[in-house]
């Protein structure tokens, strides 16, 4: 096992609500986006456990997330996003606020992972009122084609700013992005054993 990151996912006013400021703040929705790539010549099963903090504010009942459900998660190793699939649905452990979602990459192969909002949801995208930070986990599973692996990764957070995100009109949509990559120790390089 070894510690990733820390993340923060959110779909969330970009400023606090200031009389006069009105017009600048635009909405924000940010996932925390991590790249693993396998550089061993042969397949490895991963375990990431993500740990949440949930909103517990009584003054403000309706923050999300309320669970992990709240999530979209999507893993990309071929080229084809896989949105909750079955085989990807986190193992939610409600009263500890850890989710595990558990895939292979192929030899030589790199993935991609993506935790938002899940912005399907009307609940989720209409009081734009979500907020989590937690931290991520990795694990080398037993079912791995070794008993240790060396693997190179990177975690960034990348945000889309957007006013009207229904308007057909482009300057009314305001549409911009931020992406910044997130600190993580030996520069990336993990060396995981399930032993």
């Amino acid at each position: 096992m070894a510690l990733v990151s820390t993340f923060e996912v959110l779909l969330k006013p970009q400023l606090p609500p200031v009389k006069g400021l009105e017009n600048l703040s635009r909405k924000v929705i940010q996932g925390y986006f991590l790249t693993i790539a396998n550089v061993n010549f042969f397949p490895v099963t991963l375990s990431l456990v993500f740990t949440v903090k949930f909103p517990s504010d009584p003054t403000n009942p309706t923050a999300l997330p309320k669970n992990f459900d709240d999530f979209l998660e999507a893993v990309d190793i071929s080229g084809v996003n896989i949105i909750s699939n079955s085989s990807l649905v986190p193992e939610k452990v409600p009263q500890n606020n850890k989710a595990r979602l558990t895939f292979t990459i192929p030899e030589n192969g790199t993935s991609l992972l993506l935790l938002q909002p899940d912005i399907t949801k009307a609940s989720v995208t209409s009081g734009a009122n979500f907020e989590a930070r937690g931290y991520v986990e990795i694990f080398l599973s037993s079912l791995s084609g070794s008993d240790s692996a060396t693997l190179l990764v990177t975690p960034e957070h990348r945000g889309t700013f957007f006013k009207d995100i229904t308007s057909n009109n482009p300057d009314k949509v305001s549409l911009d992005q931020i992406a910044y990559a997130l600190p993580v120790s030996n520069g990336g390089v993990f060396k995981l054993s399930n032993q």
